[in-house]
């Protein structure tokens, strides 16, 4: 059996780093709430044209996608 004190340590893990990750995840969050609060969203429903709401929630969505994908990829690079 293993432990973790057979990992190898990586010298290179940064603390600080980690918790401005874990920061900036639940900002993501927040924002993810904010964007899809049921009182935005009702004011997003009384637009004037049919589809704003459709096209409200699906750029909202690829939003919170894309920044976590942006969040999640820029902390395995650095």
């Amino acid at each position: 059996m293993s432990s973790h004190h057979d990992l190898p340590h990586d010298s290179r893990q940064d603390p600080h780093r980690d918790s401005r990750q874990h920061a900036r995840l639940i900002a993501l969050i927040l924002l993810a709430v904010l964007l899809f609060c049921p009182p935005l969203l009702v004011v997003i429903d009384g637009l004037p044209g049919m589809a704003s709401l459709a096209l409200y929630l699906f750029g909202a969505w690829a939003l919170v996608i894309g920044l976590g994908a942006w969040l999640m990829e820029r902390s395995a690079t650095h």
